[in-house]
């Protein structure tokens, strides 16, 4: 952990009773983090709460990075980890003139038992044998991983693989890791930065009764009333001895940045490649063009 050489991102001390644009408070729920700390980072314009013109309050998950490690950025690194081992095991195959199909009739112990017998061969024949089967205990050890706890998962990457942590969290933190944006801190007591991660997919619904109390503190009394029974839909998880309440808030431009990555998130569109044949005519074309100026 390392003190922050510049105030980033910019935090704001909440006013006491307000809800705004950029508020982050605590109690707030995530699908999958049901076990950690969860905060909400508001996004419901401010003029709209000011002026009390909301009928739900918008915010977004933001959670501990050592959490979403374990969780959304497991997925990632389970699925990177994934291609490269699938990509391996094709190279080597096709290496030894055999089809990459093989291992889905054949178990991988066989195929090297039969087409890398180990001490077998001149050196550089033995050195392949000896790295076919390098891999294919990787790729055992890896499949265990399935049936493991999620801790058990990135400890395995954390013994294995801590170069792929350390580059998905330098991604993170360029804001290059698609629907997920990266946050240092959010206390201003905090000289240490430990990172979050606001869950720009995953936006949930207060009912505005809810928020109006959220201002103040809410315990969960008073949110069980409020809810009429309706507590587990209605957008916080607050135990018998926890106070939903405003933590910080997110100031400006960072604010704006993260709601400029939301919508960018929801508002790309997709559209078909150029086509070769096309762009090489259309090539043709200009260079012929100028051929003809110059005659």
């Amino acid at each position: 952990m390392y003190k922050l050489k510049k105030n980033r991102p910019v935090l704001v001390r909440p006013i006491y009773g307000s809800i705004t644009q950029g508020t982050v408070f605590s109690c707030a729920r995530a699908s999958r983090y049901e076990a950690c700390d969860v905060n909400g980072l508001t996004i419901t314009a401010r003029c709209d709460v000011a002026q009390q013109k909301y009928p739900v309050l918008n915010y977004l998950p933001l959670v501990k990075l050592t959490d979403w490690l374990r969780r959304d950025g497991l997925d990632m690194l389970l699925e990177q980890e994934r291609k490269a081992i699938g990509g391996k095991l094709k190279g080597m195959l096709k290496q030894a003139q055999l089809s990459e199909s093989l291992p889905m009739a054949v178990s991988l112990e066989q195929i090297a038992e039969t087409h890398f017998p180990l001490n077998e061969g001149k050196n550089k024949q033995q050195t392949a044998n000896r790295k076919f089967h390098e891999l294919v205990a990787e790729i055992s050890s890896f499949e265990a991983l399935s049936k493991n706890e999620l801790d058990e998962k990135f400890s395995w990457f954390v013994v294995n693989r801590p170069k792929d942590i350390e580059n998905i969290v330098r991604r993170l933190s360029k804001h290059d890791v698609l629907g997920h944006y990266f946050i240092e801190k959010i206390s201003e007591d905090d000289e240490e930065a430990t990172g979050y991660v606001c869950l720009l997919r995953e936006v949930v619904t207060l009912p505005r009764k809810v928020a109006e109390k959220l201002g103040k503190g809410l315990d969960h009394g008073t949110y069980c009333s409020v809810c009429d029974g309706f507590e587990t839909q209605s957008g916080l998880v607050i135990g018998h001895d926890d106070l939903a309440m405003p933590v910080i808030e997110i100031g400006s431009p960072t604010i704006e940045h993260i709601l400029q990555s939301f919508s960018q998130l929801f508002g790309r569109i997709g559209v078909e490649d150029p086509v070769d044949n096309v762009i090489g005519g259309i090539i043709e074309h200009c260079v012929s063009l100028n051929k003809g100026l110059k005659g």
